[in-house]
């Protein structure tokens, strides 16, 4: 066994059940994880070491994604029903910006040397007319709009290839986004159909990308090469990734049956899998305390796991 359950803390509810993408606020006065409680129109806030419940950024109609950077003390949120992005101050909260961009803004991912944020739109209706819109944090302005093929999920930023990945539901793809020049630039096939959760793993071996798809795939794809390395099998359909890279950990949620799925990405290989509620699809890591935060939409709170291993 790898997580050990150590607590549960409730979160005051919204009109409808369901919580979104979350993010950790790294500070050395502690970490803070944001989560997005879609169904309150807010971002719920718990201290990671206590497991206390904070308070709530609100005012955001559907919010959808919850990116940070701790380095800057940037905060971005999407709000689906206000197709806008949100930027905050993240140590103290404070709204600093909203950006009109794409309808139904989604999954986000943070270019921190070039300051621009990609909001990757699901179009309307949603799953047609799909862009990304990039934002200047400095101008906080949308500067570019690029096509997507098809309905964008999770989307991620590497830097050291300087690349954005993002994964598409039909076709079965990772959409790759160069960061200079600004253009989509390719397409990775995936090998599972509704490719999902996103990861970039860096080993001995090189870099790769874990993309976990709706057929109940966990992928396994160089990142340079863009072979299909291995494929491992998942409960369910997954949704959000977690990746600690001093752990060499690697947590898929799956909501139905609702579970969590622990790997190791050095061996790629699954160490277990745990129980956690019906509907659970949204995680949590903070890497100083340890700790896996699963958001139960069902109980209204985070039961939290503590890494052994």
């Amino acid at each position: 066994m790898t997580l050990r359950h150590v607590g549960f803390t409730p979160v005051p509810p919204g009109a409808k059940p369901g919580f979104d993408h979350a993010d950790t606020y790294r500070d050395p006065r502690g970490s803070k994880l944001f989560v997005a409680h879609t169904g309150a129109d807010r971002v719920d806030i718990l201290d990671c070491r206590s497991g206390t419940y904070l308070g709530a950024i609100t005012d955001l109609p559907g919010v959808a994604g919850v990116l940070i950077d701790s380095e800057q003390d940037l905060l971005f949120t999407s709000e689906r029903a206000a197709g806008r992005v949100s930027l905050f101050r993240c140590s103290d909260r404070t709204l600093l910006s909203r950006v009109a961009v794409g309808a139904h803004p989604n999954a986000l991912a943070y270019d921190g040397r070039s300051r621009r944020l990609f909001s990757f739109n699901l179009g309307e209706p949603v799953g047609t007319n799909c862009t990304a819109s990039v934002v200047s944090v400095g101008e906080r302005r949308v500067t570019k709009t690029i096509t997507l093929p098809g309905r964008p999920r999770w989307a991620i930023y590497d830097d050291s290839s300087r690349t954005v990945y993002v994964n598409v539901a039909d076709p079965a793809t990772i959409g790759v986004i160069t960061a200079d020049p600004l253009i989509m630039s390719g397409a990775i096939p995936v090998p599972a159909a509704g490719p999902h959760g996103l990861a970039i793993v860096q080993t001995e071996r090189g870099a790769s990308l874990w993309c976990a798809a709706d057929a109940g795939t966990l992928a396994v794809i160089d990142r340079d090469t863009r072979a299909v390395e291995a494929t491992l099998p998942l409960p369910g359909t997954p949704d959000v990734i977690m990746y600690d890279r001093e752990l060499g950990r690697l947590y898929v949620a799956v909501g139905g049956p609702g579970t969590v799925s622990v790997f190791d990405v050095r061996r790629r290989v699954h160490l277990e899998t745990i129980s956690t509620e019906e509907g659970a699809h949204t995680i949590g890591w903070d890497p100083a305390s340890r700790r896996l935060f699963v958001f139960q939409p069902k109980s209204c709170g985070a039961a939290i796991y503590e890494e052994t291993g």
